[in-house]
C-alpha cells in the first residue's frame, strides 16, 4: 500500500487533468478571499474521488489512517483539494467515528487556518457537519435520548474566535430548521454571530433566519426586532427573503428606525 503522500498525489493528479483556466478565473473572481482554484467542478471531483478510493483500496487502510488522509487534503492550497477532503469525509467517514473525536480533529483544521473562505466553509457545513448532526440524532433517538448531543457540540462553536468555525455553528443547521429541537440552538448561536463585525458572521444569521421563516416567521420578526442594530442590510434582506411585499416593507421600516 502506498504511503499517504503518494495516495494524495495520485488523487491530485487525477483531478488536475480536468482543470479549466476559464472556470478557474471565474471561481477565483466569485469566491474572493485569495482562494486558489484549478477550475474543476464538484461532480468531477466526486467521481474521481470514488474511483480513486476503489482503485487504491483506500478502504483497506485503518480508519484512523483514512481520517488522517482525508484531513490532509485541507492543508493543500487549492480549493479542489479541500473539497476532495470534504467529500472523502462525507462519503466514507463521518459516521465511522464518535462525533466528539471528529469535532476535535476538525477544530484543528480551523486553528491552523486551512479553511478561510465561505465556499469551502459552507460545503464543509452542509456535506459533513449537517450529516453528522442528522446521523447522531438518529442514533440518539434509538437510544431513547433527545438526539441533540452532536447538535449541541456543533452549536457551541459560536464561541470560536475563528469566524469560519463560528459560522459553522449556524450554517450546519440549514435544512434542519423544520425540526423544532434545533431552534433554541440556532437562536443562541445567532445572538452571538449577529453581534460580530465580520460580514460572514452576519450573513450566516441572515441565511438561517431565511430558512426559519419558512417554518415560523414570527420567530424571525422577533429576532430582528430585538437585534436590529446589529444587522447589516445584506443579512437583513436575506432574512426576509421569503416575506411577502407588505411584510418586507414593514421590516425595512423597522431597520430604518434604528
Amino acid at each position: 500500500m502506498p504511503n499517504s503522500k503518494t495516495l494524495k498525489e495520485k488523487l491530485q493528479s487525477r483531478i488536475t487533468k480536468f482543470a479549466d483556466k476559464k472556470r478557474k478565473l471565474w471561481f477565483e473572481n466569485y469566491i474572493k478571499h485569495n482562494t486558489k482554484y484549478r477550475g474543476i467542478e464538484m461532480p468531477t471531483i466526486r467521481t474521481e474521488l470514488k474511483t480513486w478510493y476503489q482503485e487504491e483500496s483506500i478502504d483497506k487502510l485503518p480508519l484512523d489512517s483514512q481520517l488522517d488522509l482525508a484531513l490532509s487534503f485541507f492543508e493543500e492550497d487549492y480549493a479542489e483539494d479541500k473539497l476532495a477532503g470534504i467529500l472523502f469525509l462525507q462519503l466514507y467517514l463521518y459516521d465511522k467515528f464518535d462525533y466528539n473525536h471528529l469535532l476535535s480533529r476538525f477544530e484543528s483544521v480551523f486553528e491552523k487556518g486551512y479553511i478561510y473562505d465561505w465556499s469551502v466553509c459552507d460545503w464543509f457545513c452542509t456535506r459533513v457537519l449537517r450529516q453528522m448532526i442528522k446521523a447522531n440524532g438518529r442514533k440518539c433517538a434509538e437510544a431513547v435520548s433527545n438526539g441533540r448531543k452532536c447538535a449541541e457540540a456543533v452549536s457551541k462553536w459560536h464561541t470560536a474566535n475563528n469566524v469560519w468555525q463560528a459560522r459553522c455553528s449556524v450554517v450546519s443547521f440549514t435544512t434542519l430548521t423544520k425540526e423544532n429541537k434545533y431552534t433554541s440552538l440556532i437562536l443562541k448561536s445567532n445572538t452571538v454571530l449577529i453581534k460580530r463585525e465580520e460580514r460572514f458572521a452576519k450573513t450566516a444569521v441572515g441565511w438561517i433566519l431565511r430558512e426559519l421563516s419558512k417554518v415560523n416567521k414570527q420567530i424571525v420578526v422577533e429576532f430582528i426586532a430585538k437585534y436590529r442594530p446589529y444587522f447589516s442590510r445584506e443579512s437583513h434582506e436575506n432574512a426576509i427573503k421569503y416575506f411577502d411585499k407588505d411584510e418586507k416593507k414593514e421590516m425595512r421600516e423597522l431597520l430604518k428606525s434604528i
